[in-house]
């Protein structure tokens, strides 16, 4: 189809279509965009490598640092003991903690899905009879 046979309703589909302009001010603010950049306004990472008080104390927290992570390293008297068993008031667990940490059945009847899953044999039971909780 060359485009003297195009549809005429294609013809007039396109014809209200036309590039936008640009806004008016754009090209006054790319421009100063550019010369701002090119004067060479450093950026924030810049300010602060060329600040010398800035540099000084990334130094001192170095050295800083470094001086307490040598303190503690093992070997100087300053990494952990083991216990002695001996020392300690009860050898065996707390009742009242094993008790709080066991499970807590709903009611007595009352048994886990996985086992009635597996007393059923057939899931087609557990679907008919739901869960007993």
């Amino acid at each position: 189809m060359t485009p003297d046979e195009r549809d005429p309703t294609i013809n007039r589909l396109f014809e209200g279509l036309e590039t936008p302009e640009p806004p008016p001010h754009l090209r006054a603010r790319v421009l100063a965009a550019a010369r701002d950049t090119a004067t060479g306004t450093p950026d924030v990472w810049s300010r602060i490598w060329h600040h010398r008080g800035l540099r000084l104390a990334w130094a001192a927290t170095v050295v800083l640092l470094l001086a307490g992570h040598l303190l503690t390293l093992p070997g100087n008297g300053s990494g952990a003991r083991p216990i002695d068993p001996n020392l300690m008031v009860e050898n065996r667990p707390d009742e009242f903690l094993v008790e709080f940490l066991r499970p807590v059945r709903i009611a007595e009847d009352v048994h886990p899905m996985v086992g009635l899953l597996a007393d059923a044999g057939d899931a087609s039971d557990f679907e008919v009879k739901g869960n007993p909780s």
